[in-house]
């Protein structure tokens, strides 16, 4: 059986570990000559030295996060959800991010070790400075004392699907172009650079359309994402969180400054609606058969009355269509409403100017 075939059948046998398989697609890259090749199954090996040459797959957004919380009287809060709105705008997207470094074979033993635990759910700990940081703002009287990222164990099973995936529609590709491809003499190219560039940029990259040479398309896309991971690389270990908020501060202003036409109240908006919508799927996972009043009613309890006041605000300084473009489900959207408006009665706005 030819290299191609084995990758293949290997590529679709749950028996085949996916180190296994990227293993025999070093050879595969030996054979075809091509170092891009190479370079994307050593990172996926060995994992990836930083965030400027991580592939899009590898990087999970719209992550919730918790934390455990006590107040000035002994009280305590386990397990509390920490809302993106209750920290700095700048830092939203860096604790609700998760950048996935770590090589095939880690993911893959933390899956199988999730799975036996039956635990859907892997937590990315904040490290202590961006816990202290961070940690009184988030619920009003009380200090946050651990804080993690939730990391659906499915995310990663996704990450590893698309490799093989990737792998897959590569090899097929290949395949087709020269079937001995596989089995090619070392120092033969067996198809030539251009194709095989064009192949790898849209099976592996994904990038469609692309025509610049392997390695000067590499070095584009290294340097493109470089300054973005540089200020946003879900890594707390280490970091100097008041020196981090003094530069992204400075940064947002002038972005803002930028966009002076983006209406804040459009912008709460949409941060409250993915909020409330993060909220609702969490408690289909808890509780599937819940009805709308509880639904509205946990969404309630999960947020803050710092929460409450901004999107209350922002609800009535806009009209009540403005919010329909940020729900991304219709199934959503009558509950979305109900929610804040429930906030606007008499009796719940004296609860949310606590």
């Amino acid at each position: 059986m030819s290299l191609l075939r084995r990758i293949q059948d290997a590529t679709v046998d749950p028996k085949f570990q996916l180190a296994d398989v990227l293993r025999m697609c070093v050879i595969l890259a030996a054979r075809l000559d091509y170092p891009a090749f190479k370079e994307w199954i050593d990172q996926e090996l060995n994992g990836y030295s930083d965030c400027g040459s991580l592939p899009d797959y590898r990087t999970l957004k719209d992550l919730s996060c918790r934390g455990h919380f006590v107040g000035s009287l002994g009280t305590r809060l386990k397990n509390g959800m920490i809302h993106s709105m209750s920290l700095p705008e700048e830092f939203r997207e860096v604790v609700s991010t998760k950048h996935v470094l770590e090589s095939v074979s880690f993911l893959e033993n933390t899956v199988s070790q999730a799975n036996k635990n039956n635990s859907s759910i892997l937590a990315a700990p904040w490290d202590a400075n961006s816990v202290a940081f961070f940690g009184s703002e988030i619920y009003e009287n009380m200090v946050c004392l651990d804080a993690w990222t939730d990391v659906p164990t499915s995310s990663l099973v996704a990450v590893l699907d698309t490799v093989k995936s990737r792998i897959l529609d590569f090899v097929i590709e290949i395949e087709a172009e020269n079937s001995r491809a596989g089995d090619a003499e070392l120092g033969k190219k067996p198809i030539p650079d251009s194709v095989t560039n064009n192949i790898f940029n849209n099976c592996i990259l994904n990038q469609h359309h692309q025509t610049a040479s392997s390695g000067a398309f590499l070095q584009t896309h290294i340097q493109g994402t470089a300054h973005m991971s540089k200020q946003y690389i879900n890594n707390f270990q280490g970091a100097n969180v008041a020196n981090m908020a003094n530069t992204v501060k400075d940064e947002a202003r002038q972005q803002a400054n930028q966009n002076i036409y983006q209406s804040e109240h459009k912008k709460a908006l949409a941060e409250a609606a993915r909020e409330i919508q993060l909220l609702l799927k969490q408690l289909e996972q808890i509780n599937p058969s819940a009805t709308e009043s509880e639904k509205v009613a946990y969404v309630n309890d999960e947020t803050t009355p710092s929460f409450k006041r901004r999107v209350i605000g922002a609800f009535q300084a806009s009209s009540e269509s403005a919010i329909d473009e940020f729900i991304l489900e219709n199934k959503y959207l009558k509950l979305v409403k109900a929610a804040i408006k429930a906030w606007l009665r008499p009796d719940n706005k004296k609860n949310s100017s606590l």
